[in-house]
């Protein structure tokens, strides 16, 4: 069952990407935090409660952490600033979700990123076929 689920993700996430070629970023980064709050809700199984509680804090810590994401070029800086960032959002995750499930935050935005760019690098290679087989 997961492993269809993360298929249907998947599939989701490159029908985003390549549909919204021609749509401004601002739309199709929209889209896909869209796809990312269905992921996550869906790996930590929350309750409505739990919802409730828990985007407001995780969409405060993703703030934070794209800016501290694209301030800082130096990667070791960036790096520790970054785990930085998780170790003060862990005690509110762990409040709402327990002690477990707190660390599946950090797993599951793993592996929607690393879905995200299976997906975008599928999309990018399917256009690069398909200009081969053109001639182009």
């Amino acid at each position: 069952m997961k492993k269809l689920y993360i298929l249907v993700i998947s599939l989701s996430i490159a029908g985003f990407a390549g549909a919204q070629n021609n749509q401004p970023s601002e739309k199709r980064q929209q889209d896909i935090e869209a796809l990312k709050v269905a992921f996550i809700s869906r790996e930590l199984n929350l309750t409505p409660e739990e919802a409730q509680k828990f985007w407001p804090v995780y969409n405060q810590y993703a703030k934070e952490l794209s800016a501290t994401i694209k301030d800082d070029e130096d990667v070791l800086d960036r790096d520790e600033k970054v785990l930085n960032l998780r170790k003060r959002y862990r005690d509110q995750f762990t409040k709402i979700l327990g002690a477990e499930r707190m660390n599946q935050v950090f797993n599951a935005e793993g592996r929607f990123r690393q879905l995200l760019i299976k997906s975008l690098r599928n999309q990018r290679n399917k256009g690069n076929r398909q200009m081969l087989q053109r001639g182009l």
